[in-house]
């Protein structure tokens, strides 16, 4: 029984763990590497194993860092089953089905350059990883249970999903696997663990024991600000921006970020804390996701569960407009004074570039980081305050003012995570630290030696493990 970190491993993309026993291959995630070009040409490399000899594929949720190369897997002859709770798998369609469009978009305008030809070796890198058909055809797979059921996927393995609080639907997976000697093994994967008091969503589950655990880790050198504090920063970042006259852009990703700053501002609008703001959502995938929001209350925590039975919706107020088509959005170039909401959520693509290209040399403008920006990103150029942006091929002065709003993140912070850890007591025989980069798995795994006795392991890029 083994395990290979094939992605998230000493950085925060890619999500991949490949588990193999004498009696079953499967993967927890299969995601997409984010960030500069060398980062994203790992798309590109070919599997470390046959596609189509994986069972099983568990889906912890449906951000793109965690599903991004699932269709592929089906290109290239996957046909096992793959599972996950039923909000993740209708996301992970509006996000695949999103990535497919922009990687169509993004190549026909690559081939319409004259330097640029068909046939080059440069091409592979341009050509979209998939298709809306690939998209279409994965979605067969999906196998959807919801929280806390045990269920046996095979005669060798059972698993469980709690819930992880970090996006709608988002799980931790617990496995119970059994290798030919019939020795047992349970290894917890927490996929991305959300912070505790989040709106929306609940608390992650605390779970009691397990052989080996492995830990997320993307803000495990720091400490977020507490959430009261950065709730009232965004309400004077708002005002702020209403008083002077300024735009004010939000790049926020699509699922639960702009769920949540819809919720916090149609608080801010209830109370009449902000009043006369216009606020336009220029993103179609996170118009698409509010409605998938909308369908699952079920999964929501009791703020929000009590809001519903006021007869609010907390994701709509007076005062916002949605976006849908490229000529509305390009109509907002001329408006002043008004919030913008648009992906990415990294500024790495979408429509939140025009929108900076538009505003950032304007001293009035302000900009809001609600989620982490990882390396290499324009978003954490933006948040590392550097005076001169390359924009879409071009050069702009950086005169926006610049919030960065942290306890907005859909990740635990280093408190967060170590309070989650302990809920194991010391039965872990080894802890994994994933899903970070390597200076701040490095700080949290010496912060987490002063706490544990267990061995804690900061795994490289394909590194194996043997698990008997």
């Amino acid at each position: 029984m083994q395990i290979q970190f094939l992605g998230a491993a000493k950085e925060v993309t890619g999500a991949c763990f490949y588990i193999e026993t004498d009696c079953m291959k499967a993967l927890v995630d299969c995601g997409a590497f984010q960030g500069p070009d060398d980062i994203e040409f790992k798309n590109y490399e070919p599997f470390p194993f046959n596609p189509a000899e994986i069972d099983i594929i568990f889906l912890t949720h449906a951000h793109y860092d965690h599903t991004g190369r699932i269709p592929l897997m089906v290109k290239q002859g996957f046909k096992g089953r793959i599972i996950s709770t039923q909000p993740t798998r209708d996301l992970a369609k509006i996000i695949l089905l999103d990535s497919a469009n922009l990687q169509k978009e993004e190549y026909e305008r690559w081939i319409a350059r004259p330097k640029n030809q068909e046939g080059s070796k440069e091409e592979r890198f341009a050509k979209p990883l998939f298709t809306e058909q690939d998209v279409e055809e994965c979605m067969k797979y999906f196998e959807v249970h919801p929280y806390g059921n045990s269920v046996n996927i095979t005669k060798t393995c059972e698993f469980r999903m709690r819930d992880a609080g970090h996006i709608l639907g988002s799980a931790i997976f617990e496995l119970w696997l059994e290798n030919d000697a019939k020795r047992l093994r349970k290894l917890v994967f927490s996929g991305d663990l959300g912070q505790p008091g989040a709106r929306i969503v609940n608390d992650p589950d605390l779970i009691r024991d397990a052989d080996y655990v492995i830990c997320e880790s993307t803000y495990g050198d720091r400490l977020h600000r507490d959430r009261n504090e950065t709730v009232l920063e965004l309400l004077a970042a708002l005002k702020s921006a209403q008083e002077s006259k300024g735009n004010i852009l939000i790049p926020s990703f699509a699922i639960e970020r702009t769920q949540e700053l819809l919720y916090e501002i149609n608080l801010f609008v209830e109370n009449k804390l902000l009043t006369g703001l216009p606020v336009y959502l220029d993103s179609p995938m996170a118009s698409k996701a509010t409605e998938v929001f909308r369908q699952y209350p079920n999964f929501y925590d009791e703020d929000a569960k009590r809001l519903l039975k006021k007869g609010d919706d907390p994701f709509d107020f007076p005062g916002l407009q949605k976006i849908d088509s490229v000529e509305e959005s390009k109509r907002l170039a001329g408006k002043k004074g008004v919030a913008i909401i648009a992906g990415s959520g990294m500024c790495t693509g979408g429509r939140i570039l025009h929108h900076l290209k538009n505003n950032v040399e304007d001293p009035t403008t302000h900009i809001v980081i609600v989620g982490y920006q990882v390396r290499g990103t324009l978003g954490r150029k933006i948040v590392d305050r550097e005076p001169v942006l390359n924009i879409m091929g071009q050069e702009y002065k950086n005169n926006a003012k610049l919030y960065t709003l942290g306890a907005f993140s859909g990740h635990g912070d280093q408190r967060d995570l170590r309070y989650w850890l302990r809920s194991f007591g010391h039965t872990p025989r080894k802890i994994f630290l994933v899903h970070g980069d390597g200076d701040v798995i490095n700080a949290f795994r010496s912060n987490l030696r002063e706490h544990f006795r267990t061995e804690i392991v900061a795994p490289n890029q394909g590194e194996s493990f043997n698990l008997d």
